[in-house]
C-alpha cells in the first residue's frame, strides 16, 4: 500500500494588508519605500495581501506588484476590485481571495471595511435566527425589518470563550512561530529575535520578549501582553501594533504590560 505523502491543514498566519486607495506609480513608490524604511525588520520579506479599492489596468497592476517586490515585500494574494485582473493575477502566481473571509486592521487606526460590515450583517442575521429558534418571537425582527444592505451596522463585540492556556516551557528560537488558538499563551523562557508569538487571548512571557508578540489576533480588544523584559520587534493587540522604536522609548528591558485603550496601545511598567 502506498503511504500518504502529504496532508492538507488549515492555518492562521499574520500578513500585511496593503490597501490601494489611489495609484500614481512615482508617489506610490516613494511612500511605500519610506514606510518600509521606517521599520525594515517588520516589513522586509513580509507576506503581503493587496486590497484593491479602485480599478487598475493590467499594466498598472503588474507595475504595482513589481514595485512591492523591488522593496522586498512578498505579495501572495489579492482581493477587492479584481474582476478584470484574474488572468494577470494567475500569471503573476498570486491568489484571488476576494471571496474569502478575512479580518484586517489598518496599521495606524482601526477600520471598518466592507468585509467587516458584511460580517456584522451576518452576525445580526444569525442572532435573529437564534431568537426565532428559542421562541422569542417578539424580539425577532421580521424579514421586512432586517435591512441587509444597510451601509452601517453595529454588532455587539463577541468575547471569545478561551480554552486552557497553552504553556511553552522552552525558549522560542528565531524563525519559530507559536500560536495559542482559542486560549492564552504562556512562555516560561525567553523569546528570540525573529520568533513570533500569536494568541487569541493574552500572551505572558516570563523572560525577555524579543521577536513579535500578537495577542487577540481574532479581534479580542481586551487581550494583553505581559513580559519580564520588554525588547520586542513588534507588539500587537487585535491588529493595532507598535514597533521596536516605540518600545525602546517606554519600559525598555523592564517588566511591562501592553494593552489597548480606545484604539491606542499603551505600555505600562509592572511594579
Amino acid at each position: 500500500m502506498t503511504e500518504t505523502c502529504f496532508r492538507m491543514k488549515g492555518t492562521t498566519l499574520t500578513s500585511i494588508v496593503l490597501e490601494i486607495i489611489d495609484f500614481d506609480p512615482d508617489v506610490f513608490e516613494s511612500q511605500l519605500e519610506a514606510k518600509v524604511a521606517s521599520a525594515p525588520q517588520f516589513f522586509t520579506r513580509s507576506s503581503l495581501i493587496i486590497h484593491l479599492q479602485k480599478t487598475l489596468s493590467a499594466t498598472e497592476f503588474e507595475l504595482l506588484i513589481a514595485l512591492c517586490r523591488r522593496l522586498q515585500l512578498q505579495p501572495m494574494a489579492v482581493k477587492g476590485d479584481v474582476a478584470e485582473l484574474r488572468p494577470v493575477i494567475n500569471d503573476l502566481g498570486l491568489a484571488d481571495i476576494s471571496q474569502s473571509k478575512t479580518s484586517d486592521s489598518d496599521i495606524n487606526t482601526s477600520t471598518a471595511d466592507a468585509a467587516n460590515q458584511a460580517e456584522a450583517r451576518q452576525t445580526g442575521a444569525k442572532q435573529a435566527e437564534v431568537g426565532k429558534n428559542t421562541g422569542n418571537h417578539n424580539k425577532t425582527p421580521s424579514a421586512s425589518q432586517v435591512n441587509y444592505s444597510a451601509p452601517e451596522v453595529e454588532a455587539t463585540p463577541v468575547v471569545p470563550v478561551l480554552k486552557p492556556a497553552k504553556v511553552i516551557m522552552r525558549p522560542v528560537r528565531s524563525g519559530q512561530q507559536v500560536y495559542a488558538e482559542g486560549s492564552d499563551l504562556v512562555v516560561t523562557a525567553s523569546v528570540s529575535e525573529g520568533a513570533e508569538l500569536l494568541a487569541d487571548g493574552n500572551i505572558h512571557v516570563y523572560g525577555t520578549l524579543r521577536g513579535r508578540a500578537l495577542a487577540g489576533v481574532k479581534g479580542n480588544n481586551n487581550a494583553r501582553v505581559f513580559c519580564q523584559s520588554l525588547d520586542a520587534e513588534l507588539v500587537s493587540i487585535a491588529g493595532q501594533f507598535i514597533m521596536h522604536d516605540t518600545v525602546k522609548g517606554e519600559c525598555w528591558k523592564k517588566p511591562a504590560q501592553i494593552y489597548l485603550e480606545e484604539d491606542t496601545l499603551r505600555i505600562e511598567a509592572l511594579v
